[in-house]
């Protein structure tokens, strides 16, 4: 709009000034380059005004892209942290059938039996858990979820059954680390450093 009303205007002045017989060549001149100058004027403006929006365009999407960071990382520390309150008697059977003295008999069927019921509850907890609005991303974290509650549930009834051998739970533990992988995939693709749960949640 601003341009044609720019053109228009350096139409009307000169035809104003051919109208005008005793008008000098020099003055239609000058009036030309105020009119061209004017509309360079313009375009300057526009053009600054263009890159001033595709300036402040770049800075929201960066404070969106930093409040999605906070937020799944915000959202997997909290994940972690409601996996701990219910791992202690499951690390403290991993700990001990991994040693170099593994208990046996009643001493171990007791570690199991605790072992097996946290392994419910961390199972629970994942279940359980809401995963926050994370963008296209939200449901690479809520399937990783999933199948690690479900690995969890799966390692529960291996404990069960199979007080203290390390072989009969290989499959629940391949389940296990795959989901683990899934969410360390998912915390990279949203942007952050991938984790290992299995890591973060044992020990």
């Amino acid at each position: 709009m601003k341009k044609w009303i720019v053109g228009t205007l350096a139409a009307v002045t000169v035809f104003s000034l051919t109208a005008c017989g005793n008008v000098s060549d020099e003055t239609k001149d000058e009036a030309k380059e105020k009119v061209s100058s004017k509309a360079e004027d313009v375009k300057e403006k526009a053009k600054s005004k263009a890159d001033e929006m595709k300036k402040e365009g770049s800075a929201k999407l960066d404070e969106a892209t930093q409040k999605l960071h906070t937020k799944a990382m915000d959202f997997y520390t909290d994940l972690v942290d409601k996996v701990n309150e219910k791992d202690k008697d499951y690390d403290a059977y991993i700990a001990d059938i991994t040693s170099d003295a593994p208990s046996k008999g009643a001493k171990l069927d007791e570690l199991a039996e605790k072992a097996s019921a946290s392994a419910e509850n961390i199972s629970e907890t994942l279940a359980n858990v809401k995963v926050p609005d994370l963008g296209e991303r939200t449901d690479a974290f809520k399937t990783s979820i999933q199948s690690l509650s479900d690995a969890f549930a799966e390692k529960a009834a291996a404990i069960k059954a199979n007080p203290g051998d390390t072989k009969a739970a290989e499959k629940a533990d391949a389940a296990i680390q795959n989901a683990s992988d899934k969410l360390s995939e998912a915390l990279k693709n949203i942007g952050l450093a991938g984790s290992n749960i299995v890591n973060d949640i044992t020990g």
